[in-house]
């Protein structure tokens, strides 16, 4: 008995797999070809939001003075330095913002109502708290060096 006739496809099929051949690319509806576009949109992102990451990465109140600093050694006026490096960092979260309801989009168009695998998923809700996370730096970085510091933390001493 032949490998076609055990697996129950009749006469003939060994005819029919012998010159069938599976597709060297993954169909556009089968889920290779999704994780592959899926994949493909994050990529590009992640490229993108390499230099806003960067920018926030280490940004605390002391590149607040080192700007301020800066304005004093170039005899320009260092509280409009540093007014000048915030908005051009909150012109920074707010591309980043674009960016990622931009890939938000794609990722929703791409999977053509079916919803999202949950890696895909898990990439957008960790760029969005990496996005909450450079805010919040920033907001503690103006707050520390225009006041010495944000407002305290409600509750931080309790035992609950």
């Amino acid at each position: 008995m032949s490998a076609t006739a055990r697996r129950g496809l009749g006469p003939g099929a060994g005819f029919l797999s012998a010159t069938v051949r599976a597709p060297r690319t993954p169909l556009p509806w089968s889920p290779a070809a999704l994780d592959g576009e899926l994949r493909s949109l994050l990529d590009t992102f992640e490229s993108t939001a390499t230099g806003w990451r960067e920018a926030f990465e280490d940004l605390d109140e002391d590149v607040l003075a080192e700007a301020a600093a800066e304005g004093r050694i170039f005899r320009r006026d260092p509280a409009a330095a540093v007014d000048q490096l915030v908005a051009d960092l909150i012109r920074q979260l707010a591309d980043w913002d674009q960016a990622l309801a931009d890939l938000a989009h794609a990722l929703t168009a791409a999977t053509e109502g079916r919803p999202l695998p949950d890696w895909a998923a898990d990439a957008g809700r960790t760029e969005d708290v990496r996005l909450r996370q450079a805010r919040q730096a920033l907001l503690e970085a103006v707050a520390r060096h225009h006041h010495k510091g944000p407002a305290p933390v409600a509750g931080a001493d309790r035992p609950w």
